[in-house]
């Protein structure tokens, strides 16, 4: 799965510059993404820079939530829509296993802490 512009996209070509595999060009004056190039921006950021960067939230999105567009929510569905979201990544989060690296880090951080006060 990879991002898409969608209809909400102003042209501000500010996902353009900031995508690090290249994967969004200008095609005819509009903007769009090459599925097959975009990665999420793994290995370059935490999160995709094009959504990231979009000055209307919802310029960019991922293209299995693109069925909606701003103007087609209403004040509830708003709302909805985003609980539903965001959900869904407290669920993806809960089910990635822990990483040992931060484990480490804070434990060397509180080991620090405490030989400083002490």
């Amino acid at each position: 799965m990879s991002y898409t512009i969608t209809s909400d996209c102003i042209a501000c070509d500010r996902c353009r510059v900031e995508c690090p595999t290249e994967a969004i060009r200008i095609e005819s004056g509009v903007l769009l993404i090459e599925p097959t190039r975009c990665n999420h921006c793994v290995g370059f950021y935490g999160t995709p820079q094009c959504a990231a960067v979009c000055p209307t939230n919802f310029g960019c999105l991922p293209d299995n939530t693109c069925s909606w567009t701003v103007g087609s929510l209403k004040s509830g569905d708003y709302w909805d829509v985003w609980f539903t979201r965001y959900q869904s990544l407290v669920k993806k989060l809960k089910q990635q296993k822990a990483r040992h690296y931060w484990q480490h880090w804070f434990d060397v951080y509180s080991q620090t802490l405490v030989s400083l006060f002490s």
